[in-house]
């Protein structure tokens, strides 16, 4: 009986590539445990982006001398500094003032809509990933 020169895997080939594939299996059921604490933390992040847009927005408004009639994706009032518009452009919420610069307030946004009832301003935001907020801002109107 000859013998071919079959050659195959050896235990100790086997025991290397079982191992390298446990340690894979692992990390990859590691990185599901990361991924979902870093998606919560980004979602809390726009809840802080959100929080700070509302507070700039609340101290803009807080001096108004009169809001001119707003649009769906703008708003303009009247202030000490000037005409100030909050506007959508592209994806962002932005203030211009007096017709000039621009400084963004709030970035990835696919919708906003203002709405203005008497003395309180209404701004609701849908984000690019869906995410819905909505709160209602007092204008401190103020008469000279």
């Amino acid at each position: 009986m000859k013998r071919k020169n079959e050659k195959g895997f050896s235990l100790l080939e086997s025991l290397i590539q079982l191992l390298i594939f446990s340690m894979l299996i692992q990390l990859t059921v590691l990185f599901f445990y990361w991924k979902a604490p870093i998606q919560s933390s980004y979602q809390s992040d726009f809840l802080g982006e959100w929080e700070l847009f509302s507070l700039e927005l609340q101290q803009l408004l807080k001096e108004v001398e009169y809001v001119e009639g707003p649009m769906n994706t703008s708003v303009s009032f009247k202030t000490e500094k000037g005409l100030v518009t909050i506007q959508l452009y592209n994806q962002l919420i932005r203030k211009v003032v007096s017709g000039q610069g621009h400084v963004p307030l709030l970035v990835d946004v696919a919708s906003c809509q203002f709405t203005v009832e008497g003395n309180r301003l209404q701004v609701s935001v849908e984000r690019l990933d869906g995410i819905k907020k909505e709160r209602t801002f007092a204008i401190g109107l103020y008469s000279e």
